[in-house]
């Protein structure tokens, strides 16, 4: 697989005209990352579905609401800053322990602070099965401090570990989840799995870490170094914060105004959405340092590299959108059963903001090169106002269907429309629509010819 995969990348590489050398050097590193994906993918995505089919949308839709609670609470203990770790460790690597200490200790403090917040919620809004299952996995929140020593391997190019990790962690849980749909299990085994997915990936990270003898470095909490930090976290954890809500909003949103049925059928269809969101995420992330080195070689190549980041996929992801879109009956049937099929209607609305998400990965990077750190805020921030607004006038009106469209009628705005109204983005509109009409533009350029 690895070979295969960095074959077809320096093919790509070869006829857009980056410099994948990078790539190359690090291509075992590169594998295993691309590997656990695709991995997670299939097996969240099969098992995840065989979940939600044996559950039913009502149960499905109390592990869901608890999921997304946890995704909300896993973004403000990591406060955002998770790329400076990575790039203090990095320009650090023989005094990391500080770092490592300060950031242990900064994130202990808030995944505790979070939990207790969720226990207090929890008993004052909840009971029985719902309360139970929200508890038992958010206390995964408790483990998530060691996620630090992920970067270590990071900073290391030995991110196979943190790979390896993660397929440990997909595996057991998956086969706990097989089990338990074989033995007719309650819901509360199932929130058990889900908690274990997550338990057994940070335990996993910080015995490998101990294990490779990484803990010779003598942790230290730096006071200094955690007041940089807290003065850098704001926008960047601001911004991840709003954009995870975005992600996992409506399913909250719709298990307060409808019930956990309808949140179950909505999560049903969006799981299957965000599925597309893995593979350009991957691709965008390998070629980030040549788009970053080609600032080297002028305004103009660092332009076309740019360009061709946004045309590999975003009229393929239209035209999946659409074929998507017209055999969701169908799809949704096959993959979940007559119980969800209402799942079809939010799916074929959903899968429209594919490649509006796709547009999102690139902008931020954009803005991150360029430190504008502000803008990608800005439109992290406003694709959750549109979206509380949207729900307010189209979801309160047609449910679930209205869900659907506020989630992609925000992504449509939020990443892509709003470029025209900034003199800094609107270049990057212009470039978003070619990629959009690249292919049609190369097919009649090459019939003239």
């Amino acid at each position: 697989m690895g070979i295969i995969i960095n074959k077809l990348l320096q093919f790509i590489a070869k006829k857009s005209g980056f410099d994948i050398s990078g790539v190359k050097k690090y291509s075992t590193n590169f594998s295993y990352l691309i590997g656990e994906y695709i991995f997670s993918l299939i097996s969240s995505l099969i098992v995840g579905i065989a979940v939600a089919r044996y559950l039913g949308p009502e149960s499905y839709g109390i592990i869901s609401y608890a999921i997304s609670v946890y995704a909300v609470c896993a973004v403000i203990t990591t406060l955002g800053i998770d790329d400076i770790i990575y790039k203090d460790m990095v320009e650090h690597a023989n005094n990391r322990g500080y770092i490592e200490g300060t950031i242990l200790f900064l994130k202990i403090i808030i995944s505790l602070f979070s939990y207790l917040v969720i226990c207090i919620y929890g008993y004052f809004s909840f009971s029985g099965e719902k309360l139970q299952v929200l508890l038992i996995i958010n206390s995964a929140l408790l483990f998530l401090p060691f996620s630090v020593f992920s970067f270590v391997f990071l900073s290391l190019a030995e991110g196979k570990y943190t790979s390896i990790a993660r397929i440990i962690s997909y595996s057991a849980s998956s086969i706990l989840k097989i089990i338990l749909i074989i033995i007719n299990a309650d819901l509360i085994y199932f929130a058990f799995a889900v908690f274990l997915d997550y338990f057994l990936l940070y335990i996993t990270v910080t015995f490998t870490y101990i294990r490779k003898g990484y803990n010779n470095s003598k942790f230290k909490i730096d006071y200094t170094y955690l007041k940089n930090i807290i003065k850098k976290a704001p926008l960047l954890f601001l911004n991840i914060l709003f954009f995870t809500l975005f992600l996992k909003y409506n399913t909250i949103y719709l298990s307060y105004i409808y019930g956990d049925f309808h949140a179950g059928i909505y999560n049903a269809a969006i799981r299957l959405t965000e599925a597309f969101y893995l593979v350009p995420a991957v691709v965008v992330t390998a070629f980030f340092p040549a788009v970053i080195n080609s600032k080297n070689f002028g305004e103009n190549e660092y332009i076309r590299r740019i360009s061709i980041l946004f045309s590999a996929f975003a009229l393929p992801f239209i035209l999946i959108s659409l074929i998507i879109a017209l055999l969701s009956p169908f799809i949704i049937n096959l993959l979940y059963g007559e119980k969800y099929e209402l799942s079809y209607i939010v799916l074929s609305v959903t899968i429209f903001s594919t490649p509006f998400i796709y547009f999102y990965n690139i902008t931020s990077k954009y803005f991150i090169i360029e430190n504008k750190i502000n803008h990608i805020f800005f439109r992290s921030l406003l694709s959750f106002i549109l979206l509380l607004i949207f729900n307010n006038i189209f979801t309160i009106k047609h449910g679930i269907f209205g869900a659907g469209l506020s989630f992609c009628l925000s992504s449509l705005i939020s990443f892509y429309i709003i470029d025209i109204f900034f003199k800094e983005s609107r270049q990057l509109f212009l470039i978003k629509t070619k990629s959009i009409f690249f292919p049609f533009i190369y097919l009649i350029n090459l019939l003239k010819k």
